[in-house]
């Protein structure tokens, strides 16, 4: 059986099928008008389009094999050390082999293997896009280690800096491939009763890369 290695927002590798894997809690403006760029990204079959803001920056991109990962970051921000994350996956050739909704099932699975506090799963109404299925869920964990944040003192007593993490994702089945886009933040750690992405305001939280198409 074929296994697919998204590169999630925790910087994790891991396999859908046999298993998958990004995003915390950072301060984005609200209810404020945020200058933005439309994007293009040709992935296999199809192009995907989206918004950026004009202040974020490509961070990472890679094809290998039948999967392709691109991430964008804050411009003052790194990669390993981001508070915003927007992350573009594509997956050649298996949209016939599983569906958005397993698929976003799989991975959440996975990534709460890695989860320290309490898990965040909440499947949102989801809308074809351009007729594609789509699936769409708010997902995240209240308490995640970061191994990326480690002070000289945390290094030498082997301990990890802990962030919560949530993110709203949008899984695609495209004509041929699978597509999922993801926007998550990542900061101080939150409760199951204060998240920071919820329902009612998931739309706002998506406004600066929205609208999304696939042709």
């Amino acid at each position: 059986m074929t296994s697919y290695f998204p590169h999630i927002a925790t910087g994790m590798l891991s396999a859908i099928f046999l298993a998958i894997p990004s995003f915390g809690v950072s301060a984005e403006p609200t209810k404020t008008q945020v200058a933005k760029a439309p994007q293009q990204l040709a992935i296999f079959s199809q192009t995907l389009n989206f918004n950026l803001p004009l202040d974020w920056k490509l961070a990472y991109s890679q094809q290998q094999g039948t999967m392709y990962s691109a991430e964008f970051v804050p411009a003052s921000q790194a990669l390993h050390t981001w508070s915003s994350m927007l992350c573009v996956q594509g997956f050649k050739g298996v949209a016939e082999d599983v569906s958005p909704q397993a698929f976003l099932e799989t991975m959440a699975a996975v990534y709460f293997e890695s989860c320290q506090g309490e898990t965040v799963l909440e499947d949102l109404p989801s809308e074809p896009l351009n007729d594609h299925e789509t699936a769409s869920a708010i997902i995240g964990c209240t308490k995640m280690a970061n191994s990326h944040l480690k002070s000289a003192e945390a290094i030498s007593a082997k301990e990890v800096v802990t962030q919560g993490e949530i993110g709203h994702y949008i899984a695609v089945r495209g004509k041929q491939d699978l597509y999922l886009i993801h926007k998550s933040i990542r900061g101080e750690a939150f409760t199951k009763q204060n998240l920071p992405i919820q329902a009612d305001n998931h739309q706002e939280f998506l406004s600066t890369i929205t609208p999304l198409s696939l042709y």
